[in-house]
């Protein structure tokens, strides 16, 4: 097995439930386009015809990433894989990671703090909750995970800052509240995770209050290192990252939901960086 193929391996079974996707972005059909060779043919990773968003034309439901491929059980699934490709390349990772970061980290909870009024906020793919521990006074921490076993961990958490954390698909989750409901939202590493994420952003945008603002991470697939390691790049994950983000694709996705952009400048999309970050508000 050539070292392409270990370290994108697919970790779902051949029985997981696979739904065929049109474009997130404009709805287009790209059944039968060119596809782009990054990932195993299973996927079918391709740029819209129409648009030019980039996705995988296939993912699998829901109730997958709820069990059989949660977050937590393919995070150490993609690290052995990693691991045993490039013993060498991924232990001097690891030692350097930190010392590499010429520029402060971005922290979800403080960009919420610094743009948003105090009152809920909705987390989605909030993991095991620690934004428990990261939001400050006067912010009460709302949680939307899929996995079973993280949305226990998070409504535990939560609850100690008057919160709580339901088990549901983002969208699912989101139907739940009520019109004008959340003051602010993150949505960290989640958006290349979701099936529908377009719509998961239209509810959004109906449940927060106006002047209610969502802070994005997303990985960059504009970024100099996608494209000069191409396969090997560390934002393809598959098949749990279904949608690749551009700083284009990212802002015309939110503009059509009804956001406005408030903060979107040249140090969050930096083109050396793996990931980006967005600011919007209703």
């Amino acid at each position: 097995m050539n070292e392409r193929t270990s370290d994108h391996e697919t970790v779902a079974s051949p029985e997981a439930k696979i739904v065929f996707r049109l474009c997130p972005s404009c709805g287009h059909s790209n059944e039968g386009s060119k596809k782009i060779s990054y990932c195993p043919d299973t996927w079918a990773m391709t740029a819209c015809g129409a648009c030019g968003f980039v996705y995988l034309e296939r993912g699998v439901m829901y109730e997958e990433l709820a069990s059989n491929l949660a977050w937590e059980k393919t995070t150490k699934i993609r690290e052995k894989q990693r691991a045993e490709a490039r013993p060498i390349s991924t232990k001097v990772k690891t030692l350097t990671r930190k010392r590499l970061h010429l520029l402060p980290r971005k922290n979800a909870a403080r960009l919420v703090e610094r743009y948003a009024t105090p009152g809920l906020v909705v987390d989605l793919g909030c993991a095991n909750g620690p934004m428990a521990d990261e939001l400050g006074e006067g912010f009460v921490p709302i949680g939307i995970e899929i996995s079973s076993a993280l949305a226990q961990a998070a409504d535990a958490a939560f609850k100690n800052k008057g919160g709580h954390a339901i088990n549901a698909p983002g969208l699912a989750g989101l139907k739940t509240f009520p019109d004008d409901y959340f003051s602010a939202a993150t949505l960290r590493s989640y958006l290349e995770h979701e099936l529908q994420p377009k719509e998961v952003l239209k509810e959004l945008f109906r449940c927060m209050v106006k002047g209610g603002v969502a802070v994005i991470k997303v990985p960059n697939y504009a970024s100099v290192n996608r494209m000069v390691t191409g396969s090997r790049w560390c934002g393809l994950r598959f098949p749990d990252h279904l949608n690749y983000f551009t700083p284009s694709s990212l802002r015309k996705m939110v503009l059509d939901c009804g956001f406005g952009i408030r903060r979107f400048n040249f140090l969050d999309r930096l083109p050396t960086s793996d990931n980006m970050w967005l600011i919007i508000e209703k």
